[in-house]
C-alpha cells in the first residue's frame, strides 16, 4: 500500500509507512524496521520534510558500519541533501550539502547492479552533476531506449530536460519536460517537478495559455499531494503568469474600449449621413415610384406575352407529338391492313383447295385419303408463317429495331439472329409492345405462349439491359425509329 501512494498521495503513503514500521517493531525485526524508516524517510524528503526524513535516517546512519542498507539508503540520503543544496541560502552550508550528496551519490552506485536501471541512471546523473552534460545526455538516452517502466521514464525525460534547459536548449528541453510529464500523467505520479520546469520554459516562449494551465494543474497536484517544497516552487512562478495574463487582459480591455470610442465616433457620422441619405431618398422614391408603376405595366404586358407564347409553344409541341403519332399509326395501318388482306386471301384460297378436296374424297366415301389429307395439314408450320410475315413487315416498318434493342442491353446479353431469321421470340414480344399492344394475355394469345412464358421473357430482357429495369419499356419505345 506505501509504493500505490509514494507518488500519488503523501498522506497515504506516510500513513501506510507507519503501519509497516509498527508492525516491524512488533516482530522486532531489524532489517523490516530499517525499511520502514527508510521509506518514511523517503515520503518525508518528497514533501520536502528534510529534518524529518534525516530523523528517520539517523537510527541507521549510527549502525551503518554494521548494516548493509542498500542503494536505497544512501539514494535517499544522497536525494535529501541536493534537495536541501538547491534550497540553501549560505553557499557555506550549500556548498557541504553537494559535498555530501556526491559522496553518498557514488556510495550508492558502487552498491549498485551493473544490470539494474538505478546503476545507470545514478551513473549519468553524476555525470550530470559534475557538469560532464554531454557524456550524461548520451548515457540517458540510451537508457530511454530500454525496456523500462514509465516511471523511470519520466524520471530520465525529467533529468533530459533539466540538462538541457542548463545548456540553453530550451525547444529540447520543453520535449523531453513535456514526455516526463505525459509519463507521470499515466502513472498518477502527483509528487513531480517536470510540469512546473515545462510551465516556466511554455511562460519563457510566450505560450502563456498552456502555461497558465500547466502551472494551475501543478498547484493543484502540490496541494492533492502535500509537497512543501513543490508549493514553493509553484508559488514563485505562479504569480508572474497571471500577472502576464492579467496585463494582456487589461491591454484587450483597452483596445476594445478605444474600439468602441472608434466605433461610436464612426456610428454618429453614419446616423448623420442616414438622416441626409432618407431626405434625398424621398425625393427620390416620388420619381421612381412613377418610373415604377409605368414598368410594373410593362412587365405585366410582357407576362401576358411570354404566357401565350408558353401556351403556344406547347401547343405546337403537341401537336408536332399527335402529328407523329398519327403518322406512326397511318403508316403502321397502311403495313399491317396489307399485310392483314394478303395474308387473309391466301390463307382463304388455302383453306378453300383443303375444303374442296376434303369434299370430293367425302363423297368418294374414300375416309382413309380424308383422314390422311386432315393429319398431312401442318398448322404450326402456318403459324409460322404468319409470324415470319409478322416480322418482315415489322422489320419493313422499323428497319433499325434489333441495333436499336441491342444498344439498350449488355454485351454479352446481345440478341444475334440466325441466318434467314428475322426476329426471336424475345424481339416479336417488344415488336408487338412497340406496335402499341401492351398486354400480356393479348400478346400470349397473338404469339401463341402462355402469360407466364411472356412475364418470364419480358423479365429476362429487362434483367440483362444496361438501364434500370423499370425503365426499358419507355426507353425502347423512344429509341425505336420508323421508317418515313
Amino acid at each position: 500500500m506505501y509504493y500505490q501512494f509514494k507518488f500519488f498521495k503523501r498522506d497515504s503513503a506516510f500513513y501506510y509507512g507507519i503501519q509497516s514500521k509498527n508492525l516491524a517493531l512488533a516482530i522486532n525485526d531489524k532489517s523490516l524496521i530499517a525499511n520502514a524508516n527508510m521509506h518514511l524517510a523517503d515520503i518525508c524528503v518528497s514533501s520536502g520534510m528534510y529534518k524529518e526524513a534525516l530523523d528517520f535516517l539517523e537510527p541507521l546512519k549510527r549502525n551503518e558500519s554494521n548494516g548493509n542498507y542498500g542503494t536505497l539508503y544512501y539514494g535517499i540520503l544522497g536525494r535529501c541533501y541536493s534537495d536541501m543544496a538547491e534550497y540553501s541560502n549560505i553557499p557555506y552550508f550549500q556548498k557541504e550539502y553537494i559535498d555530501l550528496a556526491r559522496k553518498y551519490r557514488e556510495k550508492a552506485l558502487s552498491l549498485t547492479k551493473e544490470s539494474d536501471f538505478f546503476h545507470f541512471f545514478l551513473k549519468a546523473f553524476n555525470k550530470s552533476k559534475d557538469k560532464r552534460l554531454k557524456e550524461a545526455i548520451v548515457e540517458f538516452n540510451l537508457l530511454l531506449k530500454g525496456n523500462y517502466k514509465a516511471h523511470d521514464k519520466a524520471l530520465v525525460h525529467y533529468v533530459l530536460g533539466d540538462i538541457y534547459e542548463q545548456l540553453g536548449k530550451d525547444d529540447e528541453a520543453i520535449i523531453h519536460f513535456t514526455d516526463a510529464v505525459i509519463f507521470d500523467i499515466e502513472t498518477a505520479t502527483k509528487e513531480s517537478l517536470a510540469i512546473i520546469k515545462l510551465s516556466e520554459l511554455l511562460f519563457k516562449k510566450g505560450d502563456l495559455k498552456n502555461a497558465s494551465i500547466l502551472i494551475q494543474k501543478a498547484n493543484e497536484d502540490a496541494f492533492f499531494y502535500g509537497a512543501q517544497q513543490r508549493k514553493i516552487q509553484v508559488g514563485a512562478i505562479l504569480p508572474l503568469i497571471e500577472q502576464e495574463v492579467l496585463q494582456i487582459v487589461e491591454k484587450e480591455k483597452q483596445r476594445i474600449y478605444w474600439q468602441y470610442i472608434i466605433v461610436s465616433s464612426f456610428l454618429v457620422l453614419a446616423i448623420c449621413f442616414a438622416v441626409i441619405i432618407y431626405f434625398q431618398y424621398r425625393k427620390l422614391n416620388k420619381a421612381k415610384k412613377i418610373i415604377a408603376d409605368a414598368h410594373q405595366n410593362l412587365k405585366s404586358i410582357n407576362k401576358q406575352l411570354r404566357n401565350v407564347n408558353e401556351k403556344i409553344k406547347s401547343r405546337n409541341v403537341e401537336i408536332k407529338q399527335v402529328n407523329k403519332q398519327l403518322l406512326e399509326a397511318n403508316k403502321i395501318k397502311e403495313e399491317y391492313l396489307g399485310l392483314f388482306f394478303t395474308q387473309y386471301d391466301a390463307v382463304f384460297e388455302k383453306f378453300n383447295s383443303f375444303m374442296g378436296s376434303i369434299k370430293k374424297q367425302i363423297d368418294d366415301e374414300n375416309y382413309e385419303k380424308v383422314k390422311h389429307t386432315i393429319s398431312s395439314y401442318n398448322l404450326k408450320r402456318e403459324k409460322e408463317k404468319l409470324l415470319e410475315n409478322f416480322d418482315i413487315a415489322f422489320i419493313n416498318l422499323f428497319p433499325n429495331f434489333i441495333d436499336e434493342f441491342n444498344s439498350l442491353m449488355k454485351e454479352e446479353h446481345k440478341i444475334k439472329l440466325q441466318k434467314e431469321q428475322f426476329l426471336t421470340k424475345e424481339l416479336r414480344i417488344y415488336a408487338l409492345i412497340r406496335l402499341g399492344i401492351t398486354h400480356n394475355e393479348i400478346i400470349a394469345q397473338i404469339l401463341g405462349y402462355s402469360i407466364n412464358s411472356i412475364y418470364a421473357y419480358k423479365t429476362k430482357i429487362r434483367n440483362n439491359s444496361i438501364i434500370n429495369k423499370d425503365d426499358f419499356d419507355q426507353k425502347l419505345l423512344k429509341n425505336t425509329t420508323l421508317k418515313l
